[in-house]
């Protein structure tokens, strides 16, 4: 609530100092300003909202709610830079920002008519501070075997990833001269695969071994990279731009598929005081290697063709769900 509050808040100082005669560095540092206060709010909302589910949504319809979320987001990426596209064309930035205001504020009422309390849970009162709450949700991470598994999973596979981002343009655009509008076809294939599996997910259950189910999915997307990394050496164009395009495709399947498991497992097993520090403690460690990634897989393209690059990521990732697949059984053993 009081995030949501602050997110009006700050759209509302945005639109009257955007007004005022300012200088174009002056706009960009207000622009920048309230980017970041945005993303603050955003995040920490979203962070307390995934705690709070336990408490608003049955544990049948946990899955559902979580394929709808990432359906939502998927949504989001396809539907995000068409609109803004369209709109930055034709309509100012300060009525763009009256448009975000609209927004804010309809979700404030929302979340102030929302019932966080629909299902009882129990949840032992904190009084840590804050460096004693951040040590025990390390700690916490550190002792669930279980859900470490995911997190190197996530960690690998994110490293791997990196190598397709950085390949995949090269291979299509450089390579094998393929034209850009074609290619931002093919890229478009993953948002939809993203929305595909989440639709698919909310009416089907999910295994409850989530390290085999995730194990499982890591050896198809390696599959898959093996075909893309083939498609880089397809002399016909539109035959390699069909083979991109279902690649991508799957590519957005797995990832929407493989995020499910971590975020159930998350949602049902961990603490509801801890849920925050976790999703936290995950969206940074899987951040930190995706520079690192790009960097490499960069250095890497200099060298050979992407082919191999993407072979590369391939075999991280065949690796990554091996691993997964074959410490199965020890981790759920030691549960």
């Amino acid at each position: 609530m009081i995030a949501q509050a602050t997110s009006v808040v700050a759209v509302i100082l945005f639109i009257a100092l955007f007004r005022e005669q300012l200088s174009l560095s002056e706009r960009l540092l207000i622009i920048v300003a309230s980017s970041i206060v945005l993303t603050v709010c955003d995040t920490f909302q979203s962070t307390s909202y995934k705690a709070s589910t336990n408490s608003m949504v049955a544990a049948e319809h946990r899955q559902k709610l979580v394929a709808y979320e990432q359906l939502t987001d998927a949504g989001a990426v396809i539907l995000a830079p068409i609109l803004g596209g369209l709109l930055a064309g034709v309509v100012a930035i300060s009525n763009i920002a009256l448009l975000e205001l609209a927004g804010e504020s309809v979700v404030l009422l929302a979340i102030a008519l929302l019932d966080f309390h629909l299902i009882s849970v129990e949840v032992e009162a904190i009084s840590d501070s804050l460096i004693l709450s951040i040590k025990n949700g390390l700690e916490y991470f550190k002792n669930d075997r279980y859900l470490m598994e995911l997190l190197l999973f996530a960690v690998i596979a994110n490293f791997a990833l990196s190598g397709l981002e950085v390949s995949l343009p090269i291979a299509m655009m450089k390579e094998l001269g393929i034209p850009a509008n074609l290619y931002g076809l093919a890229d478009s294939f993953f948002a939809g695969g993203m929305l595909l599996v989440s639709l698919l997910l909310g009416s089907f259950k999910m295994p409850k071994n989530y390290l085999l189910t995730t194990g499982r999915i890591g050896i198809i997307l390696a599959g898959d990279f093996i075909i893309l990394a083939l498609a880089s050496l397809c002399p016909n164009k539109l035959l390699a731009t069909g083979i991109f395009s279902i690649g991508m495709l799957v590519v957005g399947a797995c990832l929407a598929a493989v995020n499910l498991p971590y975020a159930m497992y998350v949602r049902t097993k961990v603490p509801v005081n801890l849920q925050g520090r976790v999703g936290a403690t995950t969206s940074s460690v899987v951040a930190v290697l995706s520079p690192l990634g790009y960097a490499l897989f960069g250095l890497v393209l200099g060298q050979v063709k992407p082919v191999w690059s993407l072979m590369m990521s391939a075999i991280i990732i065949f690796a990554d769900g091996l691993r997964l697949l074959l410490s199965t059984s020890r981790v759920n053993s030691s549960i």
